[in-house]
């Protein structure tokens, strides 16, 4: 689809409008909620511009940790498929059951500087 502005920047021209034109003039108890919907806007600016990518990067990460076969999902079935992986990864950091520490630790901190990515950029900066 070739629609423009596309979500992702109809989200950022709303959260400009709210910032720029609303902000200054909403009373003092309404700027920290407002504040908040303008942070929210941009985390889903984010997430929509990113779209399955990290998903799908962090589950190949974990079928490899598993030794499983790739499996290329999309949407919901790679929601379900993150969720059941990120349960037994859970479960087997909990039983001591990790012998490869060093690719735990490179899945968990690529996952992790991934969702900061989409959530809070500037924390990757610190």
């Amino acid at each position: 689809m070739n629609d423009r502005p596309d979500a992702t920047e109809l989200l950022e021209i709303a959260r400009r409008t709210l910032l720029a034109d609303m902000l200054p003039r909403l009373p003092e108890d309404l700027r920290y909620p407002a504040l908040m919907i303008a942070n929210a806007m941009a985390i889903a600016g984010r997430e929509h511009a990113a779209g399955d990518a990290d998903a799908s990067a962090e589950l190949a990460r974990l079928q490899e940790f598993y030794g499983a076969p790739h499996q290329a999902l999309a949407g919901s079935a790679l929601a379900a498929a993150l969720i059941d992986y990120n349960r037994r990864l859970a479960a087997d950091i909990r039983a001591g059951r990790c012998d490869d520490r060093a690719g735990l630790r490179d899945h968990l901190s690529q996952t992790t500087a991934d969702k900061l990515t989409i959530a809070n950029p500037k924390a990757l900066n610190s």
